[in-house]
């Protein structure tokens, strides 16, 4: 298995609401894809203006994969986030 725990930024003058919505639909995509197990996006208090992520794949190659998808690239272009710290972690059970 390989978790990912990230705290994102957001950047975007965007409203908390308008951005989360573009999340969950994120959040829905990813949960879909193959070798995603668990994807989730929750923002933080409104006034941190802070998104965390919370994933767990089968592996890294799904993760890697993620990143082509239409999806995530849709998300990553509208320039709403950065990434504030990441956490990996590979469990072998």
């Amino acid at each position: 298995m390989h978790y990912i725990t990230a705290c994102l930024n957001i950047i975007s003058d965007k409203d908390l609401h308008e951005i989360m919505v573009e999340f969950k639909k994120l959040e829905e995509e990813t949960n879909k894809e193959e070798g995603c197990i668990k994807f989730h996006a929750f923002p933080l208090e409104p006034s941190e203006r802070k998104i965390m992520l919370w994933e767990i794949w089968e592996n890294e190659e799904a993760v890697t994969t993620h990143f082509t998808k239409p999806h995530t690239k849709n998300v990553q272009k509208q320039g709403l986030t950065e990434v504030a710290w990441l956490i990996k972690s590979n469990v072998n059970e």
